[in-house]
Parts: C-alpha cells; structure tokens; sequence
C-alpha cells in the first residue's frame, strides 16, 4: 500500500510520538516505585530495632544503593525534552482514533490545493493505485455550506408544516395543489413593497421513458416497512440514494476508467495495436500471465470477462463514469446500441460492486469469491442465507434481500437495485463491529458506513 508522502510522513510521526508517550509513562511509573521504595529503605536504616543484624544492614543499604541508581537513570530520562505535540486535522484525528488526546492538538480544518494532491499522489507508481486496494482516506462529499436563516417577511408565503413522501405523479399533484393554496397574491406592483421573481415551474422528470414496472405506492410502503425494521429513518433515503451513487462513481466507476486507460497505454507499448474490448477475455488471461504486462490487467480481468461482448462492456462502463452520480445509469436498459443480449446497466453495476467487494475480502478459501459466494444468489436457488442480494428475475432486473429466514420485498423499478443495496448495507451495519467478513464498513476498511450516515 503506497500512501502519498505528507499522509505517510504523518501516519509515522503519529506513531512514533504515541510510542514515546508511552515509554515516558512507564519510566513515570517506575520512577515513583524506585523512589517508595527508597524512602521505605531510608527509614528502616535510620531507626534501627533491637535485633538487626550488620548482615541485614548491608543488604538494605545495597537494596538502597540499587533503588537510588534506578532513581536517578529514570529521572535523568525523564528530564529529557517531550517530543513536540503533533497537530492534525479534525479528519485525521477521527481516523488515528486519538480525538481525546492532548498530545494531538487540533488544528484548522482546510482544504489543501489542487497542486499538493498532485504532488502528493505522483510518489506512488501507478500500479499501486490498483483496485485491489482499499479507500486510503476518509472520503465524504463537501458539505453544502448552512443555509441563511429565513427573512421574517409578512408577504413571504406560508410553507408546509412539514414535508410529505411523494410517490408517484398523484402525490405530486396534490402536493403541488396544496402548495399554491397556501400562497398569497402578491402585492401590485408600484405598492412600495418589494415583488419576488416568479419562482421557475416545477417540472416531473421523465422516468417513463425507461420500461419497467411502477415503482408506486406500493413499493414504498415496502421500503418503508424495510427502513423501519432496520430502524432508520426512510424520510432520508434520497440522500441515502444519492450517497450511494457517488460511493460508486468515485470508488469503483472513476478507478476502472482509470486504470483500464493505464492498461491501453501500457499495451499499446507491447505493439498490440489493440485496447481493452477489443482483445477477447481468453487472449487476455494470456496475456495476464505474460512478464511484461501490466500489473493492473490481471486486476482488471474480473470486472470484465464474465461478458461476451467485451467492446460494448467496457464502453458502457465509460460511460456510467463519465457523469457523475450514475447519471447515465438505466436500470433495465444500457447505452445507444443495447439489446437484450448485453447486460444491462443494473446487472453490470451489482457485478462491479459484488467483484471490487470481493477483492477487498479475505477467501475463505482458495479460488472462492468470498462476497459473491456469501450475499449474491439468484433464481430458481432459493435465498436461504444470513444475508444476501437475491436476483429474483433478469429481464426486468428485480432483487430482494434475504434476511436470515425472511425475504424483504422492495420497490421494482428504476431504484430497486440501489434501494437493495441500501437495505443490504443497513442489514450489514447492524453487527458489531460492523464489518463483512472481519473487513470494516467504517473510514479504516470500505468507508461504506458514510452513506446510510451511521
């Protein structure tokens, strides 16, 4: 594991001064006792009682002798100058688990430039930037900055007393209906009162273009029941949705991209005078095993070749990276040229996360999958494991997650892979520690606890 220089210079001072602390603590300890011990011996020599003995006199005053040698080497060691303290930022704080300590002041939160991250990650060769490698840092989205509190305006319109589910196109409406019920006419203008703009029309986004089954009611009231089983709050989910999507763009998404760049670059040095997707998955596993090829292609291979049609995988896997969010993510469907023999965008993007979950994981044995053996299953095999994703039908894409004897039913639709994998991380989340497999969901292991806000 390759950290960039400032991080790894950090992490070995953090250590050293811990380790130092320490060591001048058990010196502390030991020099009180020497020091008990002395004065026990100082008294016992000064008030001699009847029957001492000179052979009992000297063995006190080499035992005096000894403690008063150890006095002084303790007390000369601890008049040695402190280590200086080491300041961190809140985040690093968080993660060296030292958040209570004094010897760590905190110091300023502050966003380093563009320019010392670049710096930064070019200490590291590129092959050790591989996917096989956890999260180095605690990553999170910037926080939004807080919103000004609200002008105490008589003219404002009065908002709902609080905000409501909205399902399907009906809900919407009747929201919308109560919403501009509660608005007030503005004042004519030339009144000497200050007119807002026309707030812009709200518009519903086109999600029947993409077929499929309606999410509706229904489905949400089972997500609902879903969300209160593992208590959390369903009220939260669209963050929840979109913490996900960004945990997959940055973690898995933008990595492939990156290193299957690397990897056409590395073969057009050999002379292929060919790139990933054009090479078939057979010829790859060659060429894996080859001395001179790249580090990362063996890495690469288990995200890709469980597909025929390597070109359009790893072209469409460009393109879920190319918007962030998963902005091009169709559930049941797939790029301009798909058809119903490519997998489509919900089976490609469990297949990811099931193989980047398995590289992280330790086997339980050798050529085992460990988290695609565990928590994947499909039909006709029935789900009857602690806690697994179960693909129920392909075309369309619909999953349940299996909970010890009971199945939970979700929405179908466009969000019923991500509501899924929601679900499934909840589940997973309530162990303790909270781990898959002895591996952490915190910062330390797949900083995967962040998106449920656990």
């Amino acid at each position: 594991m390759c950290l960039p220089a400032p991080d790894g210079e950090l992490l070995r001072r953090a250590l050293d001064l811990e380790a130092a602390a320490r060591l001048r603590a058990r010196w502390l300890r030991g020099a009180a006792l020497n020091a008990a011990l002395l004065l026990a011996l100082a008294a016992d020599l000064s008030c001699k009682c009847a029957g001492y003995t000179s052979a009992l006199h000297w063995v006190e005053l080499a035992a005096a002798g000894v403690a008063g040698a150890n006095l002084l080497r303790l007390a000369l060691a601890l008049l040695r100058p402190a280590p200086p303290p080491l300041p961190l930022r809140a985040a690093q704080r968080r993660l060296l688990a030292r958040a209570r300590d004094d010897s760590f002041p905190a110091v300023e939160e502050s966003f380093a430039p563009e320019s010392a991250h670049s710096a930064s990650s070019a200490s590291c060769p590129s092959d050790e930037l591989s996917l096989s490698l956890s999260p180095r840092r605690e990553w999170r989205p910037p926080p939004s900055p807080p919103s000004p509190p609200p002008a105490h305006d008589a003219l404002a319109p009065e908002r709902p007393p609080r905000d409501r589910f909205i399902a399907d196109r009906r809900s919407l409406a009747d929201y919308l209906q109560a919403y501009s019920e509660r608005q007030e006419p503005p004042a004519a203008p030339g009144a000497g009162c200050w007119v807002p703009a026309a707030a812009p029309a709200y518009q519903l986004a086109a999600v029947d273009a993409e077929a499929g089954a309606d999410e509706g009611a229904a489905g949400a009231d089972a997500l609902a029941a879903a969300w209160a089983r593992l208590h959390l709050d369903p009220q939260r989910l669209t963050q929840f949705n979109l913490n996900l999507r960004l945990w997959l763009h940055v973690t898995i998404l933008s990595r492939l991209v990156r290193e299957m760049a690397a990897v056409d670059v590395a073969l057009a040095r050999l002379g292929l005078g060919a790139t990933l997707g054009e090479l078939a998955p057979e010829r790859l596993r060659v060429l894996a095993r080859a001395p001179q090829a790249p580090p990362s292609l063996a890495q690469l291979l288990p995200f890709l070749e469980p597909f025929p049609n390597q070109r359009y995988v790893v072209r469409r896997i460009r393109e879920l990276a190319s918007g962030g969010c998963l902005s091009e993510y169709r559930w049941n469907g797939g790029g301009a040229d798909w058809d119903e023999g490519e997998p489509c965008d919900a089976e490609l993007v469990l297949h990811l996360l099931a193989t980047y979950l398995d590289s992280q994981l330790p086997a339980a044995a050798p050529g085992l999958r460990p988290f695609s053996a565990a928590h994947i299953s499909a039909a006709p095999a029935p789900p009857a494991r602690p806690l697994a994703l179960h693909r129920v039908s392909l075309r369309p894409p619909h999953y349940v997650l299996a909970l010890g004897a009971d199945t939970l039913e979700l929405a179908r639709g466009r969000n019923n892979l991500l509501h899924s994998l929601l679900v499934f991380l909840a589940a997973a989340a309530r162990a303790e520690p909270p781990a898959l497999r002895r591996v952490h969901l915190g910062p330390a292991g797949l900083n995967m606890l962040w998106i449920i806000g656990r």
